[in-house]
Parts: C-alpha cells; sequence; structure tokens
C-alpha cells in the first residue's frame, strides 16, 4: 500500500514531466503550485502564526464530494496531518458556502471549538466532451479560512439566513442519488440518457432568477436595517458571481455603489460557494491590499434555494494570495480496485 508521503512524491514528480512536456510541446501551462505535506505546519506558522496541532475542527462544503462516502473532510484532515482535529465534517450547501460556512464555524466555536479550518471549493477536473453547457459557466476554485475564538475586543460577526425550501425543483440535481438511482434511470431512459445526466443539475432560469433579484435584496435590507447598519458603513460588498446582470440587479437593489462592489466573474466565472471569497482575495491581489482592517458585506444565494448574508471585519495582512493550479490529487483508485 502506498503512503500519502509516498503519493505526495508521485504527484510532484507527475506535475514535473507534466511542465516539461508542455515546455518542449510549447503548450501554455497553469503554473503548478504544491505544499509539500511535511511542511503544512511550517506554512501555517510562517504566513498565519498558527500551530496546525491547535486546529480542532474542519469543516468542508462542496458539491463536488471525491465519495459518496466517506466525507471528503475526513481525508483532507489526513491530508493535512491534523491529527488533533476531532470535528471534522461535510456540507454541500452550495453557492452560499462562504457565508453559510461562518455561520457553521461560529457555532462549533460557541459549542467549544478553539480554532475551525473552513474549506470551501468546486472542482470538476473531468470537464470535458461530456459535459452540458453549464459546465462553461463555472469556474474551479476553493479557499481556506480560520476561524478562532479570541478575548481581544473586535468587531462581530453577523450572519442572517433565510432558506425558501418551496423552490428546490428550481435548481437540483434529480438523478444519482438514492430517490433516483442511475439503473432506475436507464431502465426508463436509456443507459446513454442516464450516464449523460448522472449528476447533472437542472435550472430553472426564470425562477432562479427571479429568486436572485428579489429575495437576496429583501433579506439582505432586512439584515442591514435589524444591525442598524447602511451600505455606507463598509468598505466592500461581496456579491455571489452567479452572473453579471444578476450581480448588477442585486448590487442596485440594495444600493450599492458600483466602487464598493468587488468581483471576479471575469477572471474566473461563477466560483460556486467559493464566489464571495474569492472576490476578497481578487481584489486584495489586484490591488495590492494587504494591510489594514476592512468591513466587508457579504452576500449569497443559489440552491436549497437559500440565501446568506454576512458581516465582518477582516486584518488584510492575512488574506493571501490567490494559486493558481492545474494540480489533481490521484488517490490510487481506478475501476480494478475494488469488488473483483
Amino acid at each position: 500500500e502506498i503512503t500519502a508521503e509516498e503519493q505526495f512524491e508521485i504527484q510532484k514528480e507527475h506535475d514535473r514531466r507534466k511542465k516539461q512536456f508542455a515546455k518542449d510541446n510549447h503548450i501554455e501551462l497553469l503554473e503548478i503550485w504544491y505544499y509539500e505535506q511535511n511542511k503544512i505546519g511550517e506554512i501555517l506558522n510562517e504566513k498565519l502564526n498558527i500551530n496546525k496541532d491547535t486546529i480542532d475542527g474542519l469543516i468542508m462544503i462542496t458539491q463536488t464530494p471525491d465519495y459518496f462516502v466517506p466525507p471528503t473532510s475526513c481525508i483532507v484532515q489526513h491530508r493535512l496531518g491534523l491529527d488533533n482535529c476531532g470535528l471534522v465534517y461535510d456540507s454541500n450547501i452550495g453557492c452560499t458556502a462562504f457565508p453559510f460556512g461562518l455561520q457553521m464555524a461560529c457555532a462549533n466555536i460557541m459549542a467549544g471549538c478553539k480554532r475551525i479550518l473552513l474549506l470551501v471549493g468546486d472542482a470538476n477536473p473531468n470537464r470535458g466532451e461530456t459535459s452540458n453547457k453549464d459546465g462553461l459557466l463555472f469556474g474551479d476554485a476553493g479557499v481556506a479560512i480560520i476561524v478562532e475564538k479570541t478575548d481581544e475586543d473586535i468587531s462581530p460577526i453577523n450572519i442572517a439566513i433565510e432558506t425558501i425550501g418551496s423552490g428546490y425543483k428550481s435548481l437540483i440535481t434529480p438523478y444519482g442519488m438514492e430517490r433516483h438511482p442511475l439503473p432506475v434511470v436507464a431502465q426508463t431512459r436509456g443507459f446513454e440518457f442516464a450516464a449523460y445526466y448522472n449528476n447533472a443539475t437542472y435550472m430553472s432560469g426564470t425562477d432562479v432568477f427571479t429568486f436572485s433579484i428579489k429575495d437576496a435584496p429583501r433579506t439582505t435590507k432586512t439584515f442591514l436595517a435589524n444591525l442598524g447598519n447602511d451600505i455606507s458603513d463598509f468598505d466592500f460588498v461581496s456579491i455571489h458571481q452567479a452572473n453579471k446582470m444578476i450581480i448588477d440587479n442585486v448590487a442596485k437593489r440594495i444600493k450599492a455603489p458600483q466602487e464598493k462592489v468587488i468581483n471576479s466573474i471575469e477572471r474566473f466565472g461563477n466560483t460556486r460557494g467559493a464566489s464571495t471569497a474569492v472576490n476578497i482575495c481578487d481584489y486584495a491581489e489586484n490591488n495590492n491590499i494587504y494591510e489594514g482592517n476592512k468591513k466587508i458585506l457579504a452576500l449569497a444565494f443559489g440552491i436549497g434555494l437559500n440565501v446568506t448574508v454576512a458581516s465582518f471585519t477582516i486584518d488584510m495582512s492575512v488574506c493571501l494570495p490567490i494559486i493558481k493550479t492545474s494540480e489533481v490529487y490521484d488517490d490510487g483508485i481506478d475501476s480494478e480496485t475494488y469488488f473483483k
């Protein structure tokens, strides 16, 4: 059996050969970055002054998990060497993942955890000719956030969540799970249809658009009113990067001036649950803002149907640059590994 360390060395060699092939054949390739597994603690200490052994909670929010089971969070905990991290779980909440995840992390902090690693991201490394047209809309991205308990006098994190479950059929992945498993779909509509639409997402464009420009602004206005805040109180407004028309509509309805609204859709597309966090990192990098405190309003909306709004102050010195990568982890499993 290959150990995690050996697998990592194999991956590094694979990346080296891929870069060499691209160079020899004049192929433009995204720069490959990787953090050596045995240096995770060193990186946390150097960048954020954090000892990885003090992380006692890990939340992974993704709609593209590695497997049905086990949870991807358990695998990430192992790969990062977070041996002291006991609270480990997944969620698939979707496009509201970053602000919703902050609520989860804060709840776990209030329940007794000291430091939570929140991971939000989706990736489809197998996107290709079999992908449907919606695959062109999305970008692959992941973000990592540390949420910790402190005795310092700092601004609170405020969060509001609204779920409109009656609209769940407007944005749904109907086939592939236990209610409509692949073999049953194949019996009625043929294997080719079942394979193509297995785990494919259906969206009612009109319903989702109406929800986005109506319910998201309404929830945000109520949130601000309850806090006694106004858009002018925030340095930035980060809106889920659904598409530019929706972003502009939502910004207009909450009366957010264009200069306060930060976007990343032109560079990365709709990065789903990570988008409101990607906006912040992208803005910091493009404007070289890596110092001082900034008060941010994050607004996200999507599958559920769900709206989540969060306000928080962030020290920009701990907002790290975006890493671009073409690296894909190989777990060593193929179609012949199990059930022989």
